[in-house]
């Protein structure tokens, strides 16, 4: 057979089972694609959740780097004490303080609703702290971290009491005043008719609602729980002392007359409150807690390092006095400024629809002309008249400042508004008289805005330094330093806010004025230096003041900024933003 009549394959019309059998073969390879695909997607979801869970980078501190499995800890142990604190918390419910309680419970609630922000912020400020502790010579003991995990382990003794209190001074005594030997007596007489009474067989709470003069005394005296380091309490908490539940108690002197108490529930000192259990149903041991426990003694630490170190007494300060001019409280206008003296006709017990004669008003007038003539001495101190004379309420205590206002809207009676058109700044009116009495006025200042009264008293105080006494007391807005001519006192490091500290330890020459401080809704502060003191005792008040309120602003500084930190913005509080 020749080569040209071989049969010939017709490859356009193959066998059908090879088609079938190709089909089998595609759908095959296609099923093993798709299964490794899904399988590969499910592996990349789940190793992507699992990433997410435990080691999604939420914050780095000096260099080290904190995932999320770590703040996912911080959580747990957050979560743990918020929840033993209210599980303390409302076992205390069912007394008088109640209300507050719950808003103490509350709060706590509410913590835990931001609880990544909060761990987050917990975490990062432990591992600052830590960061540069030796630098600072901070240091934790084992012994100190000890101490505290059992004390916040431990529960305290706590009582649950009834009161009947007798007060030994009358409702109008003065504040201060001290009862004598027969109204301390009378109050131990009634205080022993009422535990007679409840121990003939009447209900402690009837006899509690009729002869207590104590708050509580409309629930019954219930006193709720309470401790004895309960500083409302705590002379309640001695007086029971160890006696038994249903036990009466009294009558017993206390600070206010004389008490009768009845126990009605007593919880012994435990040193395993809830907490322990709580930290190990959240899956927190005690080593991860100690750590955690650590760092919180971390602050103080550092605090005692601020008080021993960074503020001490003596200390470098300047002695201040200052002109404080308050934000515009409406759009920027013209304003004009007063200040005055109210002489009422009636007097103080006067029925409020009374009128009053001519004889009266004719003495308000007399009056006035009397204080006006005070009020025109060069050296007349506005605050003291004011206090003493002024009938205005509102303004009496300010020596007689009404503030800024728009001369096109003043808001006075027409009688006081048409007075003030008449003045010129600094000049003091006859008596006017309105509905309520007679006035002395003085128009005290004008301005197109709070800035510009800056600027231009500034100009003016630097030109007469001596007269920086008498602007303050007419025209600064911080009444209480106003009253003294500006008079701040002596000032030390970390005493005023930052921006307010640099001005003031900026100045150098006595009677210098700085520039304008303006701090915006803060308002505007002029300081004048007065003294200085390279090495002056800070008064033990003055120095306590400063420890509590300059530290966090050191910490922020000296500390804090010292250490490169980054959040994750998903777990970043606005404080931390």
């Amino acid at each position: 057979m020749s080569f040209r009549s071989r049969p010939v394959l017709d490859r356009k019309h193959r066998p059908r089972w090879q088609d079938e059998l190709r089909t089998q073969q595609l759908t095959v390879v296609a099923f093993a694609v798709a299964i490794a695909l899904a399988l590969g997607i499910f592996g990349a979801t789940a190793w992507n959740g699992y990433w997410e869970s435990h080691f999604r980078p939420v914050a780095a501190v000096a260099g080290t780097t904190y995932d999320r499995s770590e703040l996912a800890l911080r959580e747990r142990i957050l979560v743990a004490e918020a929840s033993a604190q209210i599980a303390e918390l409302q076992t205390q419910l069912g007394g008088a303080r109640d209300q507050i309680i719950q808003q103490q419970i509350d709060q706590l609630s509410l913590q835990l609703s931001s609880l990544d922000t909060t761990a987050a912020d917990s975490l990062v400020e432990s591992a600052v702290l830590a960061a540069r502790a030796e630098e600072f010579g901070v240091s934790v003991s084992d012994e100190e971290v000890d101490a505290e995990v059992a004390e916040r382990f431990a529960l305290d003794e706590m009582v649950r009491a009834q009161l009947i209190l007798v007060e030994a001074l009358p409702d109008d005594a003065e504040a201060d005043a001290e009862p004598t030997e027969e109204q301390l007596d009378a109050a131990r007489d009634e205080a022993q008719a009422a535990l007679d009474r409840i121990e003939d067989g009447e209900e402690f709470a009837t006899v509690a609602g009729e002869v207590s003069d104590d708050f509580t005394a409309a629930g019954g005296g219930v006193l709720g729980w309470f401790a004895a380091d309960d500083t409302a309490y705590d002379e309640y908490f001695t007086a029971i002392g160890d006696a038994a539940v249903d036990e009466l108690v009294g009558p017993v002197e206390v600070e206010r007359g004389f008490a009768v108490l009845k126990v009605v529930g007593r919880r012994e000192a435990t040193a395993e409150g809830p907490l322990p259990e709580i930290l190990a149903r959240q899956g927190v041991d005690r080593a991860d807690y100690r750590e955690y426990v650590r760092g919180e003694l971390l602050v103080d630490g550092y605090r005692d390092h601020f008080a021993s170190e960074v503020v001490t007494s003596p200390a470098a300060q300047r002695r201040v006095a200052q002109i404080v001019i308050e934000p515009a409280t409406e759009p920027i206008v013209p304003q004009e400024r007063s200040r005055h003296i109210l002489v009422d006709p009636l007097p103080e017990d006067a029925a409020e629809d009374a009128v009053a004669t001519d004889e009266q008003w004719a003495a308000a007038l007399a009056e006035a002309e009397e204080l006006g003539d005070e009020l025109m001495a060069e050296d007349a101190d506005w605050f003291a008249i004011a206090a003493e004379h002024s009938d205005d309420p509102g303004s009496g205590s300010r020596g007689g400042d009404l503030g800024w206002y728009n001369p096109a809207a003043p808001g006075f009676v027409p009688e006081f508004a048409s007075a003030l058109t008449e003045l010129e700044v600094g000049e003091i009116s006859e008596p006017v008289r309105t509905d309520f009495g007679y006035h002395i006025i003085q128009k005290t200042g004008e301005r197109d805005s709070p800035q510009a009264e800056a600027e231009e008293l500034v100009e003016q105080l630097r030109e007469d330094p001596d007269s920086f006494a008498e602007v303050a007391a007419r025209l600064s807005e911080d009444h209480e330093t106003a009253r003294e001519g500006g008079e701040l006192g002596w000032v030390a490091p970390y005493q005023l806010d930052r921006m307010a500290e640099d001005v003031v330890f900026a100045l150098d020459e006595v009677g210098e004025v700085s520039d304008p401080l303006d701090l915006g809704a803060d308002g505007i502060t002029i300081y004048q230096l007065l003294e200085t003191s390279e090495s002056r005792e800070i008064e033990d008040e003055r120095l306590e003041q400063i420890h509590e309120s300059g530290f966090e602003r050191w910490l922020e500084t000296e500390v804090r900024s010292g250490v490169d930190t980054w959040i994750d913005p998903d777990f970043a509080s606005s404080s931390a933003a």
